[in-house]
């Protein structure tokens, strides 16, 4: 018999069993470590086709005109988790040639892939135009001239949209993430430097290249919706531009960077003071602004206002960390305490940032005690990781409960970027398990020590 988890862990649908043992998709978080070993990423499945379902059931009834919601692979590029959101009616946003390849291998067509990303090779424009993949959003005038060339030699022509720089950075974010940024981001063609005008000059002689719309995309991880409708309002001037030019905008891609109610990007003041001076902001509160319907209103009140009356486009939307963030858990074991009296307590976990961990360098999220999740907080901690060197932590100045060598810690909401990230930095990658209804099921099996030195070649 389960009861339901403290006001903590509710937020992420996640339970405890009566001896306070953390609970995820009727699965006891204790006994997976055990099983599978730890570190371990644990993957949600209900709970993560139910948000996905949700989001896009939230955009179509916001907007009335047509809708394409594309998870952004590079979120969390497991091949199984992406399949789940292929089987929820989630189409797919890839950046590069592996992302392709998953894609393709996990069941999806080029007509359902939307391509991004400032690096586009030849090798992987081609990969897409023999796949015939649905959009290229054109993020520079030199990609427009390459992706016209590699037309021409492949007798193909493709859709494209232009990415476009609305010069936007979202409020609360610190400045290594505002992607919209015209100071601070490369991504897109610059509306202020007359860069559009110039690929609409362009374009027109391109017998190849199809014109369907723009892109914009201002972020990870943002906690105000009204953002989004602060950048697509900025694409007023070239939504007029394009009609100079006798072009209709057919989609308007949105990007993705909704964020998530249980975990936040420290702004850059705090990320500043924790670097600096250890001083760790608590961990969010649930935040009850970040719906998915408060931002498909947005997003689609503030298209209706830009449109102003043309023709409806298709609105393409991009999610990625609001899919799968709150679905996913990593279990770290803790393999001793060290203590110096006077100066600071020490959790020396199998995990940190040089090897799982990376996004707790910028952002904030929740860490609870696997076996007793009920126990109280003592005191504050530094967990580090098994990294010989002395900045590979998880957290420092942490709030924790006593924690004895040899149980589990979790950290919440690690659905996003936490994969991503991953580093065999002299240990093997985790594997990855799926849980759902009681059942639990191997999506990636864990790395052995064999495969790190298999593609090194060694010469006499």
């Amino acid at each position: 018999m389960k009861q339901s988890g403290y006001n903590r862990i509710s937020h992420w649908g996640l339970e405890t069993n009566q001896q306070g043992e953390l609970v995820i998709g009727g699965c006891n978080v204790v006994e997976l470590g055990n099983l599978y070993g730890t570190p371990l990423h644990v993957v949600d499945v209900g709970r993560l086709k139910e948000t996905a379902i949700s989001f896009c059931e939230a955009i179509e009834m916001a907007y009335p005109g047509k809708t394409s919601v594309h998870f952004a692979v590079k979120c969390n590029p497991v091949p199984g988790i992406v399949r789940i959101l292929k089987t929820a009616g989630v189409k797919a946003e890839i950046m590069s040639e592996y992302e392709l390849l998953l894609a393709l291998k996990v069941g999806y067509n080029g007509s359902e892939l939307v391509v991004n990303g400032p690096y586009k090779t030849d090798s992987l424009l081609n990969a897409c135009l023999e796949n015939r993949i649905r959009l290229l959003n054109v993020d520079s005038l030199t990609e427009l001239e390459r992706i016209n060339q590699l037309c021409c030699k492949l007798d193909k022509t493709t859709e494209v949209l232009f990415r476009i720089n609305p010069d936007v950075v979202p409020a609360g974010m610190n400045s290594g993430s505002a992607a919209a940024s015209r100071k601070g981001s490369p991504f897109g063609l610059d509306m202020k430097g007359g860069e559009v005008r110039q690929a609409f000059e362009r374009i027109q002689k391109m017998e190849r290249i199809l014109f369907k719309g723009f892109h914009i995309h201002i972020g990870s991880g943002v906690q105000r919706t009204d953002n989004f409708s602060k950048a697509i309002l900025k694409l007023k001037g070239v939504v007029n531009l394009a009609g100079t030019y006798g072009y209709r905008i057919e989609v308007l891609d949105v990007g993705g960077g909704l964020g998530v109610p249980d975990s936040r990007e420290m702004t850059s003041l705090e990320l500043l003071l924790y670097q600096a001076f250890d001083y760790l902001p608590s961990s969010p509160v649930h935040n009850n602004e970040v719906t998915f319907k408060r931002y498909a209103d947005s997003v689609a009140a503030a298209v209706l206002e830009l449109i102003n009356g043309r023709d409806l486009p298709e609105l393409v939307v991009e999610p990625g960390r609001c899919l799968v963030s709150s679905s996913q858990l990593l279990i770290l074991k803790v393999h001793q305490v060290k203590e110096r009296k006077g100066i600071r307590k020490w959790l020396i976990a199998d995990a940190g940032i040089g090897t799982l961990t990376m996004p707790t360098f910028y952002e904030l999220h929740e860490i609870v005690l696997c076996n007793d999740v009920n126990r109280k907080q003592s005191g504050r901690v530094t967990i580090a990781g098994p990294g010989c060197f002395a900045a590979d932590v998880v957290y420092r100045n942490k709030a924790m409960p006593d924690v004895l060598p040899g149980e589990m810690i979790a950290v919440l909401d690690s659905g996003a970027y936490f994969t991503s990230w991953e580093s065999s930095f002299g240990f093997p990658r985790p594997a990855i398990v799926s849980a759902m209804d009681g059942r639990h099921t191997l999506l990636r099996v864990r790395e052995t020590v064999d495969q790190m030195v298999s593609l090194d070649v060694l010469h006499d």
